[in-house]
């Protein structure tokens, strides 16, 4: 999606203005923003996402991922369809934010891309978009030989479905309504032996087979807490695909994603 951002010292009343501390107009999404880091850090990043048909918006994100690395590949086959905008109002006092996602449906008018799941990738990110692609990719992803991480960032119908694609699900505080003891349940009954949930300031908390564990966050001025959450995720893959190491890529994550939040956006930090 493109994100219209500002950055505000904190929400105004109703019908009150405010002025912005920072303003961007940024290519954005989940799994975009896990690609970006993941290339920033000196991965090989593919991204797979419905981009439409040819105009502005779209040469707007493919020029930006081509300058930060990503491989971008289209998986939309429906010239009707158009990137959604999303709003995006962060507060620097409470680190909070608000989101009007854009009115779009997902693409489901898809191109076949059975010769890009066949390719060797060293892991797979899903994020809970491109449902139909995920469905119509069932078995491909299911059979592939590295892992597949999941970012779950709030619970949606379909979230059972990614879910046992999932080897490694990393969600946040916000996605199991009963908390890491109901997500701990979940995934002991679909036969999920690594997890970790992410829960802001709290840190995060992690299983892996009998071991479990607490992360605590780094103490940061936090800024902006916009992406932290997809930053956290390409970061895990990128130092997890790198040493293979769970407990290792997640102290890792924690670190950049505390990182990303001193800056606002989600590009900055690479920057500061």
């Amino acid at each position: 999606m493109l994100d219209v951002t500002a950055l505000v010292e904190d929400f105004p009343d109703l019908d009150e203005k405010t002025t912005a501390l920072a303003n961007d107009v940024i290519p954005g999404g989940s799994a975009l923003n896990a690609a970006v880091a993941f290339a920033y850090l000196g991965g090989d990043a593919a991204l797979a996402t419905s981009l439409g048909a040819p105009g502005l918006m779209r040469e707007f994100i493919t020029d930006d991922l081509s300058r930060h690395r990503v491989e971008v590949h289209d998986i939309s086959d429906d010239p009707a369809y158009r990137i959604p905008i999303s709003i995006v109002v962060s507060t620097h006092s409470l680190g909070a934010r608000m989101i009007v996602n854009g009115a779009n449906e997902e693409c489901s008018r898809l191109k076949n891309c059975a010769e890009l799941l066949a390719r060797e990738f060293d892991l797979i990110l899903i994020d809970q978009y491109e449902r139909h692609f995920v469905a119509q990719y069932h078995d491909a992803i299911r059979s592939f030989d590295g892992p597949v991480i999941m970012d779950g960032g709030g619970w949606k119908e379909w979230s059972p479905e990614f879910l046992r694609l999932a080897d490694i699900p990393i969600v946040s505080e916000v996605f199991c309504a009963s908390g890491p003891e109901g997500f701990a349940e979940l995934c002991m009954d679909l036969g999920i032996s690594r997890w970790a949930m992410t829960r802001g300031g709290r840190g995060v908390i992690w299983r892996d087979g009998d071991r479990a564990g607490e992360i605590p966050a780094l103490p940061v001025q936090a800024v902006d807490t916009l992406g932290a959450g997809d930053i956290f995720h390409g970061a895990f893959c990128h130092a997890f695909a790198e040493t293979g190491s769970f407990v290792g890529a997640l102290n890792e994550a924690n670190r950049i994603a505390g990182k990303s939040c001193k800056s606002p956006g989600t590009r900055r930090w690479m920057h500061a």
